[in-house]
């Protein structure tokens, strides 16, 4: 297994590292091998590996400890004779090991000072908020005991999606209004869901902001932040969510002001930010001030958006304002947007909308065109994700930054088109290649990147490339776009939009009488012959899928054009953030699970009163068969 392999290598590297009083031979590897086992029980076993000859029994090592003292005895007799480096990638593994579930390792830091002073660091990295830490019933955060910590503290993961607006539970009771007085008990239930409101019995603005300021003034080396705001169900203007994002955007300003020795902030994950609440914070000074001195300082983003205006006037206000802020993060390297699309079937990769055509125009992801001076010269990597994007807003974005963009990752990005009427002016990822000559006044996506002339990417990878159709007449039911792959292996879409960006071969079908070798096809057989995108004489680069041998691995070889495999088995320079801020663990909070869990549950509930209640009306109605 690799793990005994990694472990084995950093045995042989800290030989010479080995005090004089711990064992180094052979005939004294028995002496303390109960006490040694003893001691790495808790660390999954068999990282102790690297202590022992690799023709060691493994199965010695199953055994655990049920005395705690018994451990931490042992402990302490090997802790002076462990090469502290060893002691580190041991407790480092069980780091990597338990990712998901950080509360596993708190035990070990009780083992000894030496577990606990390698470990400090890891679970101390990121400072956890959620809705009962702001609530006035609860106990007040007590700073004192945390400033010992706050130090290696360096990630704020703040989960305020349980968090409910007072005009969505107006809403709802307005939705139930006919039925409540047939069923009471949803007045109850719609009412419990004030508890996770704003207001003078939970918290308020300047509850929030004490206890953010309280932990940003005893961590001077935070640097990342992860807010999720309130995801609301019902409305459109969401006041809470603005209040808390401005508050969050402030304290941050104020931080930088009273303590110049701390950090700025670097890295920055938004969920659930609606195009409303962004509007909202551009028309106050104050809060537009805050946010661009929050945004000047990052280096890398993820925004996770939502759309619900769908007016005209404000549709383009939000794209100006949208893109005002980005232009403000000129440090800014990594990029991540993320929409607001459900799963789609990649089987299909057609999506047509039964919409108006404000509404579809709407949902869509706005590029503003940035003046020279406001673009953003660091840009090295981009990701755009489950969003839909008008053709030409697309390429804007993506020339307009060429001359520094390094990374492209289109995942999940449905092209705007209208039902095609004319054929010379359609839109399409790939094209027909050279089966057919490109029209002058049509945009094919792969060949349009390849003709930007500052544009040099080292990795481009695209999964679930599609096209948002709007076709309320249904007239292009049909249409099969570039969907089809002309060549013999039908080859993924993706895969063929990287290859055709890539200049890689378009293979054609073509038939050829050939005659001689044993080896050689029977005449009339189907021969691929490569034709080359850019020509004849082009030259497309070697050492990827088309050169491997068919024992190389399926997933390994989707890595080399597939989004999610690429960042799944090589690396992920633009979203990971998202799911695990620290580096280190996933983001979790099992106190805002909980509470969500409480919130789906009255819904629950709520859903079947309302049903039975539908079931009673229908029983009520229905007319009885009379006998003949």
């Amino acid at each position: 297994m690799p793990i005994f392999m990694h472990i084995a290598a950093e045995r042989d590297r800290v030989q010479t590292l080995i005090p004089d009083g711990l064992p180094s031979t052979s005939n004294n590897y028995t002496t303390n091998t109960h006490s040694l086992h003893s001691s790495v029980s808790t660390l999954q076993g068999a990282q102790i590996l690297a202590f022992y000859p690799l023709s060691f029994s493994h199965t010695s090592l199953n055994a655990t400890l049920s005395n705690t003292s018994t451990l931490t005895c042992s402990c302490l007799f090997v802790m002076d004779r462990l090469p502290p480096e060893l002691l580190h990638n041991i407790l480092l593994w069980s780091v990597r090991q338990n990712r998901c579930d950080k509360n596993k390792l708190l035990s070990l830091r009780l083992v000894c000072s030496a577990f606990d002073s390698v470990l400090r660091p890891y679970i101390f990295k990121t400072f956890q908020l959620e809705f009962s830490r702001f609530a006035q019933r609860d106990a007040v955060l007590q700073y004192k005991g945390m400033e010992n910590v706050g130090e290696l503290c360096e990630a704020l993961y703040c989960d305020l999606m349980v968090i409910r607006d007072e005009e969505e539970i107006d809403r709802l009771l307005q939705v139930f209004n006919s039925i409540i007085p047939k069923v009471p008990e949803m007045t109850t239930l719609l009412d419990s869901l004030r508890q996770y409101c704003m207001n003078e019995d939970t918290f308020d603005e300047h509850d929030f902001r004490r206890v953010v300021m309280g932990v940003l003034a005893i961590t001077p080396n935070m640097v990342r932040l992860k807010l999720n705001l309130p995801f609301q169900v019902i409305g459109h203007a969401s006041r809470t969510a603005t209040l808390l994002l401005a508050t969050t955007f402030a304290c941050f300003k104020d931080r930088g002001d009273s303590i110049q020795s701390f950090k700025p902030l670097q890295t920055l994950v938004l969920d659930h930010v609606s195009d409303s609440t962004l509007l909202d914070i551009c028309r106050n000074p104050f809060d537009l001030t805050n946010a661009i001195n929050t945004f000047k300082t990052l280096k890398h983003l993820v925004l996770s958006l939502k759309r619900q205006e769908s007016s005209s006037p404000l549709m383009s206000v939000f794209s100006s304002r949208l893109w005002l802020l980005l232009s403000k993060a000129v440090q800014l390297e990594n990029l991540c947007l993320i929409g607001w699309n459900t799963k789609r079937l990649v089987g299909s990769r057609r999506h047509r909308a039964s919409m108006h055509l404000n509404e579809w125009l709407m949902k869509s992801l706005p590029y503003h065109g940035l003046d020279a001076p406001d673009r953003l010269k660091r840009l090295r990597c981009l990701e755009l994700k489950r969003v839909d994007i008008e053709p030409t807003a697309l390429v804007n974005l993506i020339e307009q930054n060429s001359a520094s963009l390094k990374e492209l990752y289109l995942n999940e990005v449905y092209l705007k088109v209208m039902a095609v009427v004319n054929e010379d002016k359609e839109c399409l990822w790939i094209g027909h290649g050279s089966i057919t000559e490109k029209p002058k006044q049509s945009l094919w996506m792969a060949h349009r990147l390849r003709e930007m002339d500052l544009l040099h990417l080292d990795i481009l990878r695209a999964s679930g490339l599609g096209y948002d159709i709007y076709d309320p007449d249904r007239v292009d039911v049909d249409n099969e776009y570039d969907l089809l792959d002309p060549s013999a292996p039908d080859r993924p879409f993706d895969q063929r939009f990287v290859a055709t960006y890539l200049g890689v071969p378009q293979l054609v079908p073509k038939v050829e009488a050939l005659t001689g070798s044993p080896d050689s096809p029977t005449a009339g057989e189907a021969v691929v012959r490569p034709i080359p995108v850019g020509g004849m004489n082009s030259s497309p680069p070697t050492g990827l899928w088309w050169d491997r041998s068919p024992s190389y691995s399926h997933e390994r070889r989707r890595s080399e054009y597939d989004v999610e495999a690429y960042q799944r088995f090589h690396h992920n320079s633009t979203s990971h953030w998202k799911r695990c801020i620290d580096g280190f663990f996933y983001n979790h909070n099992e106190k805002a699970l909980s509470e969500l869990q409480k919130i789906i549950g009255v819904a629950d509930r709520g859903m079947s009163l309302l049903s039975d209640e539908i079931d009673r009306i229908h029983a009520m109605t229905r007319i009885p068969q009379q006998d003949p």
